[in-house]
């Protein structure tokens, strides 16, 4: 009888082997890749006593599902505010900064750390994913203090906020 009992159990470890299946899952998650701010238009008052404007604007908010990318700010007219009157135009230089500090870790190059014109394009280089809700920075705008008054009137500007993989 032992031996019997012995020849079904090991019969059973054998037999049970067909009743298994093995099931691969394949998942593909979607790429996430965006910037935005909190406003379409950023409006500002320049008194024109010659005294600086310091504003904050603001808030750049990043979402990423890389781990390695870049957000590409660039200007209209050279970081500059322009204004057009008949066959005249006028200027006023502005410079941008973008606060980043509170997410050190998660950025490897931020060339807007300090105030600067947008003569050229400037870069952040970030080297982490950011959470579902994105990674928010806050955004300043200023207009050094000078000796000349600026002309009297509407100036514009088009700034450009870009995101790429690296």
């Amino acid at each position: 009888m032992k031996k019997f009992l012995a020849f079904v159990f090991v019969g059973l470890l054998v037999c049970s082997g067909a009743w298994a299946a093995n099931v691969t899952i394949t998942a593909t998650a979607s790429q996430v890749l965006s910037v935005a701010t909190g406003s379409t238009t950023w409006s500002v008052t320049l008194d024109n006593t010659g005294t600086a404007l310091v504003s904050p604007v603001d808030s750049l908010t990043v979402k990423s599902s890389k781990h390695a990318y870049t957000v590409t700010f660039s200007s209209s007219d050279a970081g500059q505010l322009k204004m057009t009157s008949g066959t005249d135009s006028y200027y006023i230089p502005y410079l941008i900064k973008v606060d980043t500090t509170g997410w050190s870790s998660g950025v490897t190059t931020n060339n807007l750390s300090d105030y600067v014109q947008l003569a050229t394009g400037k870069t952040i280089v970030f080297s982490a994913r950011t959470p579902v809700a994105g990674k928010s920075f806050p955004i300043s705008f200023k207009i050094n203090e000078y000796a000349d008054y600026y002309e009297d009137g509407p100036y514009t500007a088009t700034l450009t906020i870009g995101i790429s993989a690296n």
